[in-house]
């Protein structure tokens, strides 16, 4: 009898479990720099208007860190993304270059360093560029996709990018930036 009795009772409890209606989507709220996964603790963004032939823009930084604002110097920790206003929203497939489409050039660039160790995926001008430190490098993405939405300082972020040589970065994360200004 107890084992009908604990039977009935894990079916009851797995027939509650899979008809719960609170479908309330959770995100990871981290940045993923070559396997090192830490919380994003501060987050600041710049607006960039259009010139020079380049679409209008904005720079948002990912830090582990709680900075009341932007750090100065090298940072050993950090995700960073340049984006164009027409790639807001859209999922970009990160191992193709970015085309033009309009009269102005759209522009993505990935910025992301772990312990000091920085590299770069500047997707611009029809090719995809990746550097390592300042060096020019041969190394290709071999996945990865970034979907940004904007609403103000309001951002949320999807961003899952591998090299050739195993370099990656993840990002989860769904917040308010604080805006700043660089002094020209």
């Amino acid at each position: 009898m107890r084992k009908i009795f604990m039977l009935c009772l894990t079916g009851a409890l797995a027939l509650a479990t899979t008809s719960c209606k609170d479908e309330k989507v959770t995100t990871m709220q981290t940045i993923t720099v070559n396997g090192r996964i830490c919380e994003v603790k501060s987050a600041f963004y710049t607006d960039n208007p259009s010139e020079y032939g380049d679409e209008a823009s904005f720079n948002l930084i990912l830090l582990n860190d709680v900075f009341s604002q932007p750090p100065t110097g090298e940072l050993s920790f950090y995700v960073g993304i340049e984006l164009s206003e027409s790639l807001y929203g859209k999922t970009v497939d990160l191992t193709k270059p970015i085309v033009k489409s309009g009269t102005l050039a759209p522009y993505l660039d990935i910025v992301a360093a772990n312990e000091g160790q920085s590299f770069e995926i500047d997707n611009s001008e029809g090719s995809i560029d990746i550097s390592v430190g300042e060096a020019d490098t041969s190394l290709t993405v071999t996945s990865g996709t970034l979907k940004v939405t904007k609403n103000g300082g309001d951002f949320s972020v999807k961003l899952s990018v591998k090299l050739s040589d195993g370099k990656s970065i993840f990002a989860d994360w769904t917040g308010k930036a604080t805006k700043v200004t660089i002094p020209e």
